[in-house]
This record gives structure tokens, sequence and C-alpha cells, in this order.
């Protein structure tokens, strides 16, 4: 049987694609890949947003296409061709007339999506954010609900500083730290007050292991503080137990968290887009480290309130997921919230090239059509400020990713 050109195009194409994901596997081992396939089905699912609301409404979708790049297979089923692409780097759909620059046959022009109601057009412009939205909400009701979450009122011996006054002790992970100098402590922070505030004090501790009480008896290690105040340390790491709620105060702590996590992720943004925040954050690569330069500064991870102007690279989002995975299941579930709340806040920012920009254009023109008469905005026009974004983006990209391979931040 004869292959044409095209097919032993798509056949090398698929082969090298193949042997991308095997080095991947082999390098970062299988974490890497289940973080990088979460990714790419985490973008697919925000062009399927947009794609299921542009059908809803009536526009016309050409394309929907997972990754970029030379196609490997594709299928038309009516209008729209479906398929994949060599660069598994996302997804994209193609809408019929997204701007006023795009030639439309005459015909089809009540289906694009310039002609819609500005409703229509906030609906399709919100779908990709309110996809990451939506998974956030699910798995944080998974975790509340089936997987569990650190309770803060709980706490257990996670880890044992060698030499230190616990290990002399003989501390073991997995205890519990009943009281110290007679002061009872059932959470981390009251211990922490109690032991800082005796430093070279022999005092006794209440030990729990297995259900079993015991008592010991030690002097409280000495370290100074930034201040250069001397203050106790005793030489433990706390662990927190999983604990799992009811499916209505799963569905409702979910709600609260995920707002919590939106305005967390606006903070981190706003900090880090500021004047100040760029060129620390553009310093911090000049100067390849300095104060604060192991921390990261990420609102889609967790923002750092001591340095504005770290963010990680998709690289370092990588690590930093497959480090999450390697911890266990819950934390590779809080880690992909938290990619998602950001990924989705980030996506509104009113600028093209994001949806955010589409939301502002379409806000724009319907506060500007009057009597009855209907607005435009001229690409053309925005096209220099949409250039403008990219590039800004695109340096931020590449700044981040030389900062992540020269000084990685310690996710331990």
């Amino acid at each position: 049987m004869s292959v044409s050109p095209e097919q032993g195009d798509q056949r090398v194409r698929l082969v090298l694609l193949v042997g991308v994901v095997a080095s991947l596997g082999l390098l970062g081992g299988p974490s890497v890949l289940v973080v990088v396939s979460s990714f790419v089905f985490m973008l697919a699912f925000h062009e399927f947003g947009h794609f299921v609301v542009a059908r809803l409404t009536g526009m016309q979708v050409t394309e929907f296409f997972v990754g970029f790049g030379p196609r490997l297979w594709s299928i038309r089923r009516g209008e729209t061709e479906y398929g994949v692409k060599a660069v598994p780097a996302g997804a994209y759909v193609r809408i019929t007339g997204m701007t006023n620059l795009e030639k439309v046959d005459p015909a089809l022009e009540h289906r694009t999506y310039r002609f819609q109601s500005y409703p229509r057009r906030m609906a399709v412009s919100l779908a990709g954010s309110a996809t990451h939205f939506l998974v956030a909400i699910v798995l944080l009701v998974v975790l509340l609900g089936m997987v569990g979450i650190p309770d803060p009122e709980v706490w257990q011996v996670g880890e044992v500083v060698s030499g230190s006054t616990a290990d002399e002790m003989g501390v073991l992970p997995g205890d519990r730290i009943v009281s110290v100098a007679g002061v009872e402590t059932p959470r981390f922070d009251t211990f922490g007050v109690v032991v800082r505030a005796v430093p070279g004090h022999d005092v006794s501790v209440v030990i729990e292991r297995d259900g079993e009480r015991f008592e010991r008896t030690g002097v409280i290690g000495e370290r100074l503080t930034q201040a250069g105040a001397m203050s106790g340390f005793f030489g433990v790491g706390a662990e927190h137990p999983l604990a799992t709620v009811g499916p209505f105060r799963a569905v409702t702590g979910a709600v609260g968290r995920f707002g919590d996590l939106v305005v967390l992720s606006v903070e981190g943004l706003v900090r880090f887009f500021t004047p100040g925040g760029l060129a620390g954050f553009v310093g911090g690569a000049v100067d390849g480290g300095g104060p604060g330069a192991g921390s990261a500064e990420v609102p889609s991870v967790a923002p750092d309130a001591d340095d504005g102007a770290r963010m990680l690279s998709l690289y370092g989002v990588v690590r930093l997921g497959g480090f999450a995975l390697e911890e266990g299941i819950a934390n590779f579930l809080w880690f992909l919230v938290l990619v998602n709340v950001f990924v989705g806040v980030f996506n509104l920012v009113p600028l093209l090239p994001l949806d955010g920009g589409h939301v502002a254009i379409a806000t724009y023109e319907r506060i500007r059509s009057r009597g009855g008469r209907r607005y435009t905005a001229d690409a053309a026009k925005l096209a220099p400020l949409t250039w403008a974004v990219l590039f800004l983006l695109i340096g931020v990209a590449l700044v981040a990713l030389y900062r992540d391979i020269v000084d990685l931040p310690d996710f331990g």
C-alpha cells in the first residue's frame, strides 16, 4: 500500500512527538509526564469552554486543535475540523470574525463573534477562565470532602533536626508534643511561642507515641533572630494529618477558599506588574540572587510576602508540580488548584491577546453604542498595544526561564 508524502510527514512528526514524550519521561521521570499532561488537558479544557459556548450561541467554529505547529491528525465533522498538532503546548479554537479586520463571507456574517450581542460575546470570552475556576472548585471539593486537607488544629512531628534538643530527647517523626514546660501545645504555633520563650532553659517535655505518653527533660537550644535577640530552638518540623469534611462543608469551604485564592492571585499580579516589581524581577536575573532570591513569587503557587519580584517559568512550574506529586496526591491536587486559579485570573487581565482584552473591548463597544447605533472598535488601532503586551509577556517568560535555570527556588 502506497503512502502519500503528507501521510509520511505526519508519521515522522508522530515519531518525533513520541520521542519527545519518551525523553521527558527519561529525564524528568513519570511525575514530569503527569504534570505536563495535566497542563495540556487544562489548556485544552480552557479552549473547549470557548468552543462549547460559541457553538451554543450560534457562532461558527472552524477549528479545534490540541497542540500547535504541524498537523498530526485531523477529522472534519460538519463545519469544524478537530485534530492534534505536533507541539503539545496547549490548544486553540478558531471562531469566525473575532475582529473587524477578518474578511468573512457576507452570508456568514450573522454567525461571527463580532456580530453577536454583548452578553453572547461576554459569555464566549469568559468561558475559558470559567473552566479553570470550575476545575479549581471541583478539586477543592474533592480535597475537602474525599482526600482531606491538613488540619491546622492537630499536629505531629514531621521531621527532627539532627543534633537538636528534640534529637537528644529521642523524639521521632509521628510523635505528638503534648506540652513544654508545663504549657499544653495543641497547635504548632503555640508550641513555637513556648519554645522561643525559653532558650537555654532546662524544661520538661511530654511526648505521646502510639497512644502512650512519657516525659523527657532537656535544655532548649538557642539561636539568634534577625533582630539580634536570643530565641529558643527545639528542632522539629510540623506535620498536619489530613482531615475530611461532609459534602455541604466541602462545597461551602471550597467556594470560600476559591475566593481567597482569587484575591491572592490578583494581589500577586498587581504586585508583580508594577515598575518596582518588574525592576526587581529583572534585577534578580542580573544579580543572580540576593535576599529572597531562593523564594518563589508565583501567584499560581504561593505569593511570597518578602519578594514581589519573582515569577516561575513553565519549567519552574513543571518542576514544582513534579515535587508536589512526589509528596502525595493531596499536594498535587492543591498544586493544580493554585495553577488553575492563577491562570484563570491572569487570563482576565483586560489586555489583548488575553481573553480579558476581548472582555474589555466588548464592554467598551457596549458603552459607546447609543441610540440603536452599534459602535465597533478598530482592531488595527489596538495592534501596537497588543504586540507590546505580547513582547512583555515573552520577555517575562524568558527572564523567568533564565532565573529558574540558574537559581531555581528550593521547593523543599
